[in-house]
């Protein structure tokens, strides 16, 4: 008798981390309301400073009803973020429970939509917690159901959601040379990618409702503007290189503003050696797009002519897609291409009027 009474008072002195450690779940189902102040603490256990929620959200197993005990509970500690890495229990869960669609349903009906917005020590929210670590596109359905603007969110990098995305993606021999094969021409019918590519457009296209180049009149079409979506989040090159590939048809959709992915890439600053291969991709993909003017009538060339790009930066692949554009007549000034370069100050303006009279020398008689 006293092996065991001494076995129980043993059993009763250990604590709610205890339980979760051994997995034991039937003794934690009963703990964890005989001793609801636990809850509240804060652990420094390995230094992380979490509750007894982040401790279950980094443990896949634990029973949903235990789960949903601990966050009915003490329902501020959905909020709170640890010492070690800033993450709110959200995040945790996330990173170490890819296929954990219920528990993010019960921490989120006690957030507020602006709590997902949270970031960690280095601003990633729980999406991108979720992105990095291959989660289930239901985890990621419901945190960007639960608030949209989580797909702009960015950390101290200024990356998105979508960069940890691609990240995740590419780090795997399989995602790799899926995009490269993609990239080469090659059709991939791989699950993995199918995977992956739906996480792509559901993010792209949450970000182009958001942009202000958005319309309700475009909905009926809405699935055409997947690449829109992803220059709005400045997705990286590759990314939007293998929408280009998988969905031409992407490249001839204009938006609201009568803008096609061909302006937004002229648009963009400032001008990297990664645009210039889009502008080129783009006018390549769809070559009538360096002659069509948005509803402010600008086409390409005169917008980025303003913007000062060089010849080599843009301006060239324009004028290869479209070379009547250089007769064309700016909307604002009533110049000529070679004209409104001639009217900049700069070596660079200097070197684009030379080039544009190059291509066509004819125009220097008018």
């Amino acid at each position: 008798m006293d092996k065991v009474l001494k076995e129980k008072q043993q059993e009763d002195a250990r604590t709610l981390t205890d339980l979760i450690e051994d997995m034991n779940w039937p003794n934690l189902r009963t703990a964890v309301h005989e001793q609801p102040e636990e809850l509240k603490e804060v652990n420094e256990l390995y230094g992380y400073g979490w509750t007894i929620l982040h401790f279950l959200c980094a443990v896949p197993p634990v029973p949903d009803d235990i789960f949903q005990s601990v966050v009915e509970l003490y329902p501020e500690a959905t909020r709170l973020r640890g010492k070690k890495w800033g993450q709110t229990p959200l995040h945790v869960l996330c990173r170490n429970s890819q296929k954990s669609v219920r528990k993010v349903q019960i921490i989120l009906k006690h957030m507020e939509p602006e709590d997902l917005l949270i970031g960690t020590n280095v601003g990633s929210t729980a999406l991108h917690c979720a992105c990095a670590s291959h989660a289930w596109i239901p985890v990621l359905e419901e945190l960007i159901q639960a608030n949209p603007k989580i797909v702009l969110a960015k950390t101290y990098d200024q990356h998105t959601a979508l960069v940890a995305l691609f990240q995740a993606h590419l780090q795997t021999i399989p995602g790799h040379l899926q995009l490269v094969r993609i990239l080469k021409g090659e059709k991939v019918e791989e699950n993995h990618f199918t995977k992956f590519w739906e996480k792509v457009l559901l993010m792209a296209t949450t970000a182009f409702k958001l942009s202000p180049n958005y319309s309700p009149d475009i909905e009926a079409d809405f699935e055409n503007y997947g690449l829109h979506g992803l220059q709005f989040l400045r997705a990286p090159l590759q990314l939007q290189q293998v929408a280009i590939k998988l969905h031409p048809e992407w490249v001839s959709v204009a938006d609201s503003e009568g803008n096609y992915p061909l302006h937004n890439a002229v648009i963009r600053k400032p001008i990297r050696i990664k645009d210039v291969k889009l502008i080129r991709d783009l006018a390549t993909a769809y070559p009538e797009a360096a002659s069509k003017r948005n509803t402010k009538g600008e086409e390409p060339i005169f917008i980025a002519l303003r913007e000062r790009m060089a010849w080599d930066a843009g301006i060239e692949a324009l004028v290869k897609a479209q070379p009547e554009i250089l007769s064309s007549i700016d909307s604002e000034t009533g110049l000529y291409p070679f004209l409104l370069a001639a009217s900049l100050d700069g070596k660079v303006a200097l070197e684009t009027t030379y080039q544009l009279l190059c291509a066509n020398p004819h125009l220097a008689k008018i």
